[in-house]
């Protein structure tokens, strides 16, 4: 009979946890909550579901609740890759690069043929000025990542993003077209792409990417960032009626600290 009844409960936390994975797949957050913790109340030790509750947190900015979450997930199992990553991306995300490296390198251990991992490895020594670490993981990702997929123009464009903050532009636009080729309506891709033809001299193809890029989705750089490299290319193009309309949308557009 308490087999019985444990077989019950094990059974219905499994299930909540996959009725709060759907929701969160598909944006319903406070419906995801509400199943995950259903779940963790019927086994307070589940790794996945504390996984999943953890990032439901960080959306909520709740990094006091993530990370508990977390370090109860990896005390369960320090087996768990997935617990492992999303500690490290937890603590990249707070800019506590150092506490970052060991859960990553951990992650990419248990999970070595994973992109991710080493991906994250890459921006961490990346923050804390490593760069021939950086460059080293940087293309291990570039190499573990599958082909032509949004996963591996994400890391082509950070990647290229890196090496034209080294000033090696040409690399760069390298990386930088291999990421619009893996992800054409990769919003990052084709703006990381006008920057570097900028650099180069090219104004007349990166003012292209760049009315391209504002076609696109803003999922992480945003119109205003666009529009201001916009206003400098027409400029040196000597297009002042092109860069005076973009320059009024930049100042009516919502202003990010990026530009």
């Amino acid at each position: 009979m308490i087999l019985f009844l444990a077989l019950q409960l094990a059974l219905g936390s499994t299930q909540h946890y996959e009725n709060a994975k759907q929701d969160f797949a598909q944006h319903k957050f406070s419906e995801a909550v509400s199943e995950v913790d259903i779940a963790l109340h019927e086994n307070p030790y589940m790794v996945p579901a504390l996984v999943l509750k953890a990032r439901l947190a960080t959306f909520a900015h709740r990094p006091d609740v993530a990370k508990s979450c977390l370090i109860t997930a990896i005390t369960a199992d320090p087996t768990s890759e997935e617990a492992q990553f999303f500690l490290g991306v937890f603590y990249y995300m707070q800019n506590d690069f150092k506490l970052a490296i060991s859960p990553l390198l951990t992650a990419q251990t248990l999970s070595p043929k994973s992109p991710l991992p080493v991906f994250y490895l890459a921006m961490t020594h990346e923050a804390l000025g490593q760069e021939t670490d950086a460059l080293n993981l940087y293309q291990q990702a570039e190499n573990l990542s599958p082909q032509k997929s949004p996963q591996s123009a994400s890391i082509l464009v950070a990647y290229g993003r890196f090496l034209l903050a080294l000033g090696r532009s040409e690399a760069s636009i390298e990386k930088d077209r291999l990421a619009v080729e893996a992800d054409p309506d990769s919003r990052d891709a084709h703006y990381e792409l006008a920057k570097g033809l900028d650099r180069e001299g090219d104004f007349k193809n990166a003012a292209l990417e760049g009315e391209r890029a504002l076609t696109l989705p803003e999922l992480g750089t945003s119109d205003a960032q666009i529009h201001f490299l916009l206003v400098n290319l027409y400029r040196k193009l000597n297009q002042p009626d092109l860069a005076k309309a973009h320059l009024e949308k930049f100042l009516a557009a919502p202003q990010t600290t990026q530009r």
